[in-house]
């Protein structure tokens, strides 16, 4: 008996599970193969921010970074003004990112408890904020007096 033979004989159901089952292990051995190209999981880099870009989006994240929690722009909340502690780092030719990342002392004129409650945000949320975000919010402190005239 051949084997044409035995497979006319096997019902229709059973010929068509025969025939996947063969197209199955026909094409899934290719499936075993690793492949050897290496991926790039490097992000791409992008353009960098126009000065209006990083404005906008330090301004953004000074509001979701609780920056405004203790710091308005003309006036003292719990902190200095935004106007007031630029003024100062303009003076004296301040490094506002390295002072938010902890790498300088603090340069205005505040009380110790101010002092404290920033130290306190430098040691905290602020570990989490990346360089870049840190240098837009900076660029908009930096403009913040051009945005808003007394």
């Amino acid at each position: 008996m051949s084997l044409f033979t035995i497979f006319r004989n096997i019902t229709k159901p059973m010929r068509l599970f025969s025939f996947f089952m063969g197209f199955l292990m026909l094409f899934s051995c290719n499936m075993d193969k690793k492949s050897t190209k290496v991926k790039n999981n490097v992000m791409p880099q992008r353009a960098e921010l126009s000065r209006d870009s990083q404005i906008f989006l330090g301004n953004r994240l000074f509001s979701e970074k609780t920056c405004i929690t203790c710091h308005d722009v003309s006036k003292e909340k719990i902190g200095p003004s935004v106007k007031e502690i630029m003024k100062i780092y303009k003076e004296k030719n301040g490094d506002i990112v390295a002072f938010l990342k902890g790498n300088a002392k603090p340069i205005v004129d505040t009380t110790s408890s101010q002092v404290a409650i920033m130290q306190a945000n430098i040691d905290g949320f602020l570990k989490g904020i990346s360089d870049e975000e840190l240098k837009t919010i900076a660029t908009y402190m930096l403009h913040v007096d051009e945005l808003n005239p007394d």
